[in-house]
């Protein structure tokens, strides 16, 4: 018995301690942050090639997107991923799609840790509709996996790459030039952080009488376990 009403009056005490200037800044907080998105850049990959052979910038197997402003150039084990996807003899083009798959992208997600900064990682899954059995075994053995999705099924991957990009050289070969040009939004991802100074103030001006109530709390459960405690020896 005396384990249970220690136990109890533990609890009580866990959840009046600090409640309430606990919940005054958790619901009235000043501090807030905002994410934005910064475009710096907009191009179009034409046609994509594999580096052959190292050099001072790229490594051999490295999967190489070619733009009309910008190369970007996918580590070489990003790039194995992606290659198998792009050399897929397929009826049609994929959908280039968010986490959901009805939300498509316009342009071709490629996001830089800073505007100076040449690395990039770029999120995105790619979407195909078919129900040709030949295709749909195709799609298996890339790893797409179905998904039902307004009352059929469609396939899809979504991928993870990371690279460098630069400014388009000249007079360079291609592998394999694009039937149509994919768009590309070069962005960087801004947060600001920002004080109310109104509701810092009345939340200072406020702490003391909740930590006054906060004490009375903690006052009122220790008291519980006396009580509990004398009741208890008094059984025995």
């Amino acid at each position: 018995m005396k384990f249970r009403h220690s136990a109890i009056a533990l609890l009580v005490g866990v959840l009046t301690l600090n409640g309430c200037t606990t919940d005054l800044w958790e619901r009235n907080s000043p501090f807030h942050q905002t994410t934005t998105e910064k475009t710096v850049a907009k191009d179009n990959i034409q046609a994509f090639g594999v580096v052959a052979q190292d050099n001072t910038q790229l490594e051999t197997g490295s999967l190489v997107m070619m733009g009309k402003k910008y190369w970007f150039v996918v580590n070489p084990k990003d790039s194995a991923k992606l290659k198998a996807v792009l050399g897929a003899k397929l009826s049609k083009r994929f959908q280039m799609v968010q986490q959901n798959p009805k939300q498509v992208y316009e342009a071709l997600p490629v996001e830089l840790k800073s505007p100076e900064a040449q690395t990039f990682r770029s999120n995105f899954c790619l979407r195909y509709d078919t129900q040709k059995a030949a295709e749909i075994a195709k799609l298996k053995q890339l790893a797409f996996k179905p998904v039902e999705l307004d009352g059929k099924t469609v396939y899809t991957r979504c991928i993870s790459t990371e690279g460098h990009y630069y400014a388009t050289p000249k007079n360079v070969a291609e592998d394999r030039r694009f039937d149509t040009a994919v768009p590309v939004r070069i962005y960087y991802t801004e947060t600001k952080k920002s004080t109310d100074v109104w509701k810092l103030t009345g939340n200072i001006l406020k702490t003391p009488f909740t930590l006054a109530l906060d004490a009375v709390g903690a006052v009122i459960a220790g008291s519980y376990v006396v009580v509990s405690e004398i009741i208890d020896a008094s059984r025995k």
